[in-house]
């Protein structure tokens, strides 16, 4: 763990630096310490290793080197920050702020309360272009997945969009619920047939977390739900099998959704224990995604914490375990430029065979292609072909190949 500055921890992500796969934990405070940045590379004892405060701290994200960062509010201005050098984050941008920010792969960036306003960060990262909004006042956390917009949108519901064209939104549908009090955050299953929505309100005798088949967007279906009256729920992120959650007064928890109608407890941590009848203590924010495997979490009142998760079991690996199971991971950072982490892991002695294709399918580079023992790994793609030649912007795919598992993501390499 480590105490970072401020006294109203808030939201995290992470940040890989591309030239030595460093990991770092971009964290923010919402009392005017604004965003510190912490190196985890030996997640046993972070090390902080830079803090900007002239800037806004509560919600924040990351997008290639730069982190966009909002007040939480209606008001005021929106920061963002060089952090290419994470010892020494440089303001370099501006823009106007908001309540929540998410960052979709394809560089649009889309900012909720006031009303839901959508930016495209392509042309110029330092200026966010407006290419569209809507018309009103609601609105509370945005997550995009592929082109599909989730507006999670307070006490109006959840709205679900095609963003094929950012600049264009079409709504599919609108999820209405009254055993819903207030429409959070959420997110959903890897093959986005079913949406785990998140209800943030303290001491409610209904569901936190209620979960839609949402593979007829004509008919969304409520299929499952979990509750619990002594813990408030706040951010949600999956990856693979497993839900990982963020709760006020109950630090952290972990599901595995296999069955994607059930939210089955397999972990949990009380990053907070003295706190139980305080609304905002506790974990804020919650990140899964770091190459690595580890967990950050922001907690309100004792800063960052750290933790593995063995996703095979529901405890921590012995000293001569090995891993259950194949996994791929989403490369980081995402969008890259010049290079990315890709990371996975093998669960069997097997022939692994780890590729890159371009948008015609056909393969660019071979990264792996040798026999693995069971573990984790990890491999860095510099966005060259074969032959050694830079390869153009665009859209690419990664490929994992073994022991009879096969699974394909999608990565963005921008100038």
């Amino acid at each position: 763990t480590l105490n970072i500055p401020g006294t109203f921890k808030t939201d995290v992500w992470g940040y890989v630096d591309p030239n030595d796969g460093t990991e770092y934990a971009v964290l923010g405070d919402a009392s005017g310490a604004g965003i510190t940045i912490v190196d985890v590379s030996d997640p046993a004892t972070p090390v902080q290793v830079g803090n900007l405060s002239t800037v806004p701290g509560f919600d924040v994200k990351v997008w290639g080197h730069y982190v966009y960062t909002v007040t939480g509010g209606g008001g005021g201005q929106g920061g963002i920050v060089d952090i290419s050098d994470p010892a020494n984050p440089q303001v370099v941008g501006g823009f106007p702020s908001s309540h929540n920010i998410f960052i979709a792969d394809n560089g649009y960036l889309y900012a909720e309360a006031p009303g839901l306003k959508i930016y495209d960060l392509n042309p110029d990262p330092l200026n966010p272009a407006l290419v569209w909004q809507d018309n009103d006042n609601g609105g509370h956390d945005a997550t995009v997945i592929g082109n599909r917009l989730y507006d999670f949108h307070g006490t109006f519901g959840t709205r679900i969009y095609d963003v094929t064209d950012p600049a264009d939104p079409q709504l599919l549908a609108t999820i209405n619920d009254p055993a819903i009090s207030y429409h959070h955050s959420g997110w959903t299953s890897e093959d986005g047939n079913y949406l785990y929505i998140c209800d943030e309100l303290a001491n409610h005798p209904q569901a936190d977390i209620t979960i839609w088949d949402i593979s007829n967007l004509e008919n969304p279906e409520k299929v499952g739900e979990y509750a619990d009256a002594n813990a408030i729920v706040h951010n949600l992120y999956i990856t693979g099998n497993y839900a990982y959650v963020a709760y006020y007064t109950a630090g952290i928890r972990v599901f595995d959704i296999s069955d994607p109608t059930q939210l089955v407890l397999v972990d949990e941590y009380d990053t907070s224990p003295a706190n139980t009848g305080e609304f905002f203590a506790g974990a804020f924010g919650i990140y899964p995604y770091a190459p690595s495997g580890n967990i950050y979490a922001n907690d309100w009142d004792y800063g960052l914490f750290v933790f593995s998760f063995d996703s095979g079991t529901s405890v921590t690996p012995g000293e001569n375990e090995l891993p259950a199971g194949f996994e791929l991971r989403q490369n980081y950072p995402n969008p890259f430029n010049p290079s990315t982490t890709i990371a996975y892991r093998v669960g069997e002695n097997s022939t692994v065979n780890l590729r890159v294709y371009n948008l015609l399918g056909q393969p660019v580079r071979t990264l792996v292609n040798q026999v693995q023992s069971p573990g984790d790994y990890r491999i860095s793609w510099n966005g060259r072909d074969d032959a050694g030649r830079a390869l153009p912007s665009g859209v690419y795919f990664y490929q994992l190949k073994a022991g009879g598992f096969g699974k394909i993501k999608k990565m963005l390499l921008v100038e």
